[in-house]
């Protein structure tokens, strides 16, 4: 008979086995991500929607290329390099079609979407790029669903915009477009899962007891979201069963970061303050961009979009 105690120890080198492999696995992704030795996806094409973690510059373009400004973002993107699903077209061989704008909510119609350097910018919500821009000139174009991949990426806006909005109308704008999709004959469908709102940088200005409440807030926002995100999807499947509806964990994806290893397999030393801070009108950058995971107080380095460019990659090729 296995007594207690070593039964506790059996258990335990278990648990560390299990996580050491997780670590490995994880550091194991990141060496491969060269998108030379990729093998190419079961799609000729990407068609995104979403907001400013996917947007290749159309707010910028938008803005007449003032926001966000040049000398501290690479070409119109949030961060200081391409985004993740401009990695993940990388990775797949194939050429994406970008229709995310910084600042799109679910819905305009729902809660207003806003960018620009003062927040005075209308922009598209997920909503509107889908149905006022996409379909509105491709509802006659011949597609192959079959080899075309759509990304439906969110994460977060509606929150910033209206903090007290319910999680679970916010996830069921997206369940809306995800459907508009399906009815149009979409085969391939990317969608997010949030990660802890609570690993967003805190800015300075913020108390002790201000961070507290964040981050009491932005775990119980990040847990009601996830559940819908749960609730829908199965609502989904069960109505769409021709439908590969992907889902990208950028919550286990965070938490994998969190792993000493893996940062220092990054390079990154820094995952609590921003590269890139603006104070009003000013912006600043930090001496040491490359160690920073975060290159604003809301938007991570593209060494971290490349990560996750390469685990959505993992996903829809179904090496996850």
């Amino acid at each position: 008979m296995v007594s207690g105690f070593l039964l506790r120890s059996i258990i335990y080198v278990g648990f560390l086995i299990c996580f050491s492999i997780e670590n490995i696995k994880a550091i194991v992704i990141f060496k491969r991500q060269n998108v030379n030795e990729t093998e190419p996806c079961p799609f000729d094409s990407i068609v995104v929607f979403g907001d400013s973690t996917c947007d290749n510059g159309n707010t910028w373009r938008l803005s007449n290329f003032t926001y966000p400004p040049i000398d501290f973002f690479y070409k119109g993107r949030f961060s200081n390099g391409p985004t993740w699903v401009e990695y993940l077209a990388g990775f797949c061989h194939v050429r994406d079609l970008n229709y995310a704008y910084a600042g799109a909510t679910t819905d305009n119609q729902f809660i207003a979407a806003k960018s620009g350097l003062h927040f005075d910018l209308p922009v598209p919500g997920i909503k509107q790029e889908l149905n006022d821009i996409y379909l509105a000139k491709m509802r006659t174009a011949n597609i192959d669903f079959n080899r075309t991949l759509y990304i439906v990426a969110h994460q977060g806006n509606d929150y910033l915009n209206e903090p007290t909005v319910n999680p679970k109308k916010v996830v069921g704008k997206l369940y809306e477009q995800w459907s508009t999709l399906a009815d149009f004959g979409a085969k391939h469908i990317l969608i997010n899962k949030f990660f802890n709102l609570k690993y967003l940088p805190r800015p300075p200005k913020y108390s002790k007891l201000e961070a507290l409440f964040k981050t009491l807030v932005a775990r119980l926002i990040t847990s009601l979201h996830n559940a819908a995100i749960d609730f829908y999807v199965l609502l989904f499947r069960l109505k769409h069963k021709d439908v590969h509806l992907y889902i990208l964990p950028m919550n286990k994806i965070w938490a994998e970061f969190q792993q000493p290893k893996v940062k220092e397999e990054l390079g990154i030393t820094d995952f609590d303050h921003p590269c890139v801070v603006r104070e009003n009108t000013t912006y600043t950058m930090c001496s040491n961009p490359e160690q920073h995971f975060y290159w604003d107080y809301i938007h991570p380095s593209t060494k971290v979009h490349r990560y996750v460019g390469y685990k959505a990659y993992l996903i829809v090729t179904g090496k996850a």
